[in-house]
């Protein structure tokens, strides 16, 4: 059984080559999954397939290149903490960026819950 942070690594190793359904793979099917609504495509969804909707909303609202660099990751079990930032291009128009604490709760291999808080740069608090 994998561990609470190889199991986080390898959504974020997913996430970077843009493979989603290997990120969606690692979901128990029954996620909550929560992110501040600060971002734009940001919301809460229950299941796996609400997921897959919001990381399409992910590619709805930023254009390729969005990047998501973790800075620091706290292992501790079954909560895993990651601190960082992610950068891209907005559809609607700027560069934007946000720092992030990211929040997974891990059981049996599985994601089981994952809280997004962000502090986002002007551009996306409506003022640059």
């Amino acid at each position: 059984m994998a561990e609470g942070k190889q199991v986080v690594q390898q959504a974020y190793e997913a996430f970077g080559r843009g493979d989603i359904p290997a990120v969606l793979e690692v979901l128990a099917d029954d996620v909550d999954w929560s992110v501040s609504e600060a971002i734009p495509h940001g919301g809460h969804f229950s299941g796996r397939d609400e997921v897959g909707r919001f990381f399409q909303g992910i590619g709805e609202n930023w254009e390729d290149g969005f990047s998501v660099d973790v800075e620091e990751m706290v292992d501790g079990g079954d909560q895993v903490v990651s601190l960082g930032r992610a950068n891209g291009t907005l559809r609607s128009g700027g560069d934007a960026s946000y720092g992030f604490a990211h929040v997974f709760t891990v059981r049996d291999g599985r994601v089981v819950r994952f809280r997004e808080y962000v502090d986002p740069d002007a551009t996306l608090r409506g003022g640059g």
